[in-house]
């Protein structure tokens, strides 16, 4: 998100310029307890963002909302809804062409994959025909009047030869790998701002794996373990959690922009379209 937009910009100034001064808090106190320079602060308040690099700028509001006890993510879709609402859906579309793109890449490699078979079928079905001794045209007739021939031998080894080969390329055909047993996600509900999954296992836990494509604010609960207390996560970021099977019950994520992260149990993806940036999304983690 960039803050392009002036009048979103002093609208969020003055408002944390008056939630600080309804706390009845100085700015000097507060730049001592999050670390950031007054003068830093005092730019914020008069709405001068364009004094700032966006990385920067995003990490010193986050700082002082959060010390304001303030949600960052609320703040931002309560000043900033119709820009994020565009750029979510530019990001969509995006990810929507991305995707129709994969598809046709994958399509492309099996139909590439059956020629590559069949020419491989092909040149060994032929390397077999070529390798089988052919019958002798010049036969030798003992006596004019019998069919008895003197290669006769020669033949019912060719035979037997035609028919073994055959059999052993029926056998590499019929071997098939047996499948790799998947997990069963289903979308339970979706709503403004909540997602529900239900993920059913058989295994003794499951990997979470969380994947960023841009700058994400995410906190993380199971149970009541806290796996990410409230961190910024940049693009290319990732987050690993091996869950056991005694830890199983429902994960629940605060998300502040669902456009920019990824969710994978055991390396399947948790699919789905976020209506707002900001959303709550839950995952039941069962076991058969």
């Amino acid at each position: 998100m960039d803050f392009s937009n002036k009048e979103s910009n002093q609208q969020l100034a003055d408002y944390l310029r008056e939630q600080r001064q309804n706390q009845k808090l100085e700015l000097e106190e507060v730049s001592t307890q999050i670390g950031v320079p007054i003068q830093h602060l005092k730019n914020i308040e008069n709405g001068d963002f364009e004094r700032f690099d966006s990385f920067y700028l995003k990490m010193y509001i986050k700082k002082y909302a959060t010390y304001l006890s303030l949600n960052v993510g609320e703040l931002y879709q309560q000043f900033y809804g119709n820009q994020i609402q565009q750029e979510v859906e530019v990001k969509i579309q995006k990810q929507q062409v991305e995707k129709r793109n994969q598809n046709i890449g994958r399509i492309a490699g099996i139909i590439c994959g059956v020629l590559v078979v069949g020419l491989g079928i092909f040149y060994v079905v032929d390397m077999v025909k070529s390798a089988t001794p052919k019958e002798d045209k010049n036969i030798v007739i003992n006596n004019p009047e019998s069919s008895t021939l003197i290669d006769s031998d020669k033949k019912e080894e060719v035979k037997s030869e035609d028919i073994q080969a055959p059999k052993e390329e029926n056998n590499s055909q019929t071997e098939e790998p047996t499948p790799m047993e998947a997990l069963d996600v289903k979308l339970v509900s979706q709503t403004d701002k909540e997602i529900v999954f239900d993920v059913l296992t058989s295994q003794d836990g499951a990997d979470l794996k969380l994947e960023f494509t841009a700058s994400c604010w995410l906190s993380a609960t199971l149970g009541s373990q806290n796996l990410i207390p409230g961190e910024t996560y940049q693009a290319a970021g990732v987050f690993e959690q091996r869950i056991t099977k005694d830890q199983f019950g429902t994960l629940e994520l605060n998300v502040g922009d669902a456009t920019a992260i990824r969710i994978l149990v055991d390396g399947q993806l948790l699919e789905f379209q976020p209506s707002t940036p900001h959303q709550y999304i839950k995952i039941n983690l069962k076991t058969e």
